[in-house]
């Protein structure tokens, strides 16, 4: 029987979240039981069930995959930038307009993610203790600001069209709606190969390819059928609608990132595995005071208060609360883990309230 007090057919297993999950319910009891069989089976069938996870690794900032995705993005916004610009040379198309400024901002997003990871990169441990990884979400955040403030103006240049004394039909020419296709393409193949990569930068690339094939399809549409229909209006409405569909999308992702970043907190699925976790890690936690977990960045702190026997002695405390530690920073969804151990089960609170 080693420190943690396991039962025997678990005592060579390896405490991940992996084989935590894994492990038959009938095999291990969660927390330490000192009452009689009824208050156990009692206790038993008031403890949570195992929720469903799938346990799934992020790729971190500096990983190859990444590193390919990105400079894939580049790229291709380049080339997609250059052939914007012709085709918004050749055609006063306020959809088309619209279509340049969102491939101007694909360059500069892809930038934007690029400064990001080779600054995360740089380690630097006494201006930046635990790293720079923040700096994911505040580039997407700062992206989509941008984003948003850029297609309020393209939505301003086709109210203006719409209410001006111009109604000239607009006409897309042949190589136009080549480029405007062959940009959708490109921007399909990127959208399929950045979703199947987990990072939030990267995951922040795919959303931005998904618009433009959605926003590149509008604004072939948009111009032909004004021009075979003979509707002049119908082209600067869709630089509209294709604008407030951009500003809606990315509004949507700022909200969420800015949440994160003002440390909201973990989901209740989020919260149960943690839970669950911390319960069946060891027979010598005898009760789970609290569990806090809250978003800092893409990923969550944990702080755990667990009541230990108080005989425990301090090697064994200090070995269990480490590992318990290492066991819940495993999870890919958590960035940092604090356990604190205690022998009463009534306590002050952890913190102190220094502001209201």
């Amino acid at each position: 029987m080693d420190q943690f007090d396991y039962p025997s057919p678990i005592t060579r297993l390896k405490r991940t979240p992996k084989n935590l999950y894994k492990l038959p319910d009938e095999d291990v009891k969660p927390l330490n039981t000192n009452g009689t069989l009824e208050e156990d089976e009692e206790a038993n069938e008031t403890q949570p069930l195992m929720p469903p996870w799938s346990p799934e690794e992020e790729s971190d900032s500096q990983d190859r995959i990444v590193q390919i995705a990105i400079y894939i993005n580049l790229v291709a916004n380049v080339i997609l930038l250059i052939l914007k610009i012709i085709v918004t040379v050749l055609t006063s198309s306020v959809s088309v307009l619209a279509s340049l400024v969102d491939a101007a901002l694909d360059f500069l997003s892809t930038a934007i993610v690029w400064v990001t990871t080779r600054m995360i990169s740089h380690k630097d441990q006494y201006h930046y203790p635990i790293g720079r990884r923040r700096l994911e979400p505040i580039g997407v955040l700062v992206f989509s600001v941008i984003m948003i403030t850029s297609f309020f103006q393209v939505s301003l240049e086709g109210l203006s069209k719409i209410t001006g004394p111009d109604h000239t039909i607009v006409r897309l020419t042949i190589p136009a709606i080549a480029i405007m296709s062959a940009t959708v393409v490109i921007k399909g193949l990127c959208w399929f190969y950045c979703r199947l990569i987990k990072n939030s930068s990267v995951q922040a690339l795919a959303q931005d390819a998904m618009t433009d094939v959605v926003f590149n399809i509008f604004s072939i549409i948009f111009p032909l059928i004004g021009y075979y229909g003979k509707i002049w209006w119908l082209d600067p409405l869709g630089g509209i609608l294709l604008s407030f569909y951009v500003i809606f999308n990315w509004s949507h992702t700022s909200v969420e990132h800015i949440r994160n970043l003002t440390g909201a907190a973990a989901t209740p699925d989020e919260r149960n595995i943690l839970l669950y976790l911390t319960m069946r890690f060891a027979r010598t936690i005898r009760q789970i005071q609290g569990l806090q977990a809250y978003h800092s960045g893409d990923k969550l702190n944990v702080e755990v208060d667990i009541v230990l026997d108080e005989d425990t002695s301090l090697r064994d405390s200090h070995d269990l609360g480490e590992s318990l530690q290492y066991v819940l920073e495993s999870v890919p969804t958590v960035d940092r883990a604090f356990v604190h151990m205690d022998y009463a089960t009534y306590n002050l609170p952890s913190h102190m309230q220094q502001q209201d």
